[in-house]
């Protein structure tokens, strides 16, 4: 194909530049020379080529040179039939577009369930048959075996201590919150009728209550007044009077109430001594309890109320003669034994002194339902004035 282009090329190069008459024979006919030849009026040359009906090789046929054209023939070919062009064939029709088949139902999704079910399904088993083989064919876990190292045991140690150490510091912490949460334990609120410097708890009965209160006065007080209170004092069916059991007159027993009065111990000029304020029901019917107890008084109260103790001869004789002097002077009773009528602080009072005329114990009544028995007239005097604070304040 390569040579027909050159050889079509140069020919219409050549009949373009030299003459229709100069021309060389053309010894190859192309459909192009053929085509100008009708154009021009002429009949091309059909004759068929007698060769090979293999494509000419350019070594057995050269191309003439342009500068020698080969003389013209003496007579032309035979003139050959015109050839017909091959009708155009037809287009094919194009075929129909086929509609593609619809899609395919998508299959149900598969399962573990569907497959356990389907496979008991064909192999007629039980669940738990299913089961037993499964677990027979499932791989065995190979059992590690743990290598202990040589800080095992202080490992085990330090956290057992830590441990210990943990549990001590939550019972510290816990022992420490409850003592600061826990109820403050209050003192029974015991009422006094007057003020109180301290309070003391006492306990028992008869004799062993009245060496309670033996003990408490030979203690110093923290003030002037002490208050002896029992463990059940808040109760209306006991006081400390009351629990001495004293051999008093049932007449005065049954008027003395259980609340509203005290006992305790008062010092006065650095001297201790015990006292009773004693709520009374019945002035008369006490005071007359009173008058009849006077006569066994002193030893009923000797252990709470002793007497003096003696001293010698010369101190003895020098007190009497100083008692008589002063009774000279003053008129007061000389020193006898018994209860006395006296007036301390405005306030009328029987006292029992010793033959010394030192005061052992007197009692007295404040207003008409308080009662007072104390040692001597300067401790009335301070619960008297007591008294009529705490009133007065009321």
């Amino acid at each position: 194909m390569r040579y027909y282009k050159y050889q079509m090329d140069t020919n219409a190069s050549v009949a373009n530049d030299v003459p229709e008459e100069e021309q060389p024979k053309k010894y190859i006919r192309t459909f192009e020379s053929d085509m100008a030849t009708l154009q021009k009026g002429g009949v091309p040359d059909l004759a068929p080529f007698a060769g090979s009906s293999t494509a000419p090789n350019a070594a057995d046929h050269p191309l003439p040179a342009a500068e020698t054209p080969a003389a013209p023939a003496q007579t032309p070919p035979p003139p050959a039939a015109i050839p017909t062009l091959a009708p155009k064939p037809e287009p094919l029709p194009r075929p129909e577009p086929v509609a593609p088949p619809p899609p395919a139902k998508p299959n149900p999704a598969e399962t573990y369930a569907s497959d356990f079910s389907d496979r008991m399904k064909e192999a007629n088993a039980s669940t738990l048959t299913v089961l037993a083989a499964e677990e027979d064919s499932a791989p065995r876990a190979a059992q590690k075996t743990e290598q202990k190292s040589a800080h095992t045991g202080l490992y085990v140690s330090v956290s057992v201590a830590l441990l210990v150490a943990g549990a001590a510091g939550v019972y510290l912490a816990y022992a420490r919150y409850h003592a600061n949460t826990a109820p403050v334990a209050i003192a029974p609120a015991v009422v006094a009728p007057i003020f109180v410097d301290e309070r003391e708890q006492v306990s028992g009965t008869g004799s062993v209550l009245a060496n309670a209160i033996e003990q408490s006065v030979t203690r110093p007080v923290q003030g002037v007044v002490r208050l002896l209170y029992l463990t059940n004092a808040t109760t209306t069916d006991n006081n400390v009077f009351l629990a001495l059991n004293v051999p008093a007159p049932d007449i005065l027993l049954r008027n003395v109430d259980a609340m509203g009065g005290m006992a305790g111990v008062i010092n006065v000029n650095g001297a201790q001594s015990p006292f009773f304020i004693l709520s009374v029901a019945s002035y008369s019917d006490t005071f007359a309890g009173m008058l009849s107890w006077e006569s066994t008084m002193p030893g009923s109260l000797a252990a709470l109320f002793p007497p003096y103790a003696n001293t010698t001869a010369t101190t003895t004789a020098t007190t009497t003669q100083a008692t008589k002097q002063k009774t000279a002077a003053t008129g007061a009773p000389g020193p006898q034994q018994g209860f006395q009528d006296e007036i301390v602080s405005n306030h009328d009072v029987r006292v029992y002194r010793d033959a010394s005329g030192r005061s052992i114990l007197l009692y007295g009544y404040w207003n008409q339902s308080t009662l007072i028995i104390a040692r001597n007239s300067a401790a009335f005097s301070e619960i008297v004035q007591r008294l009529a604070t705490s009133r007065a304040q009321g």
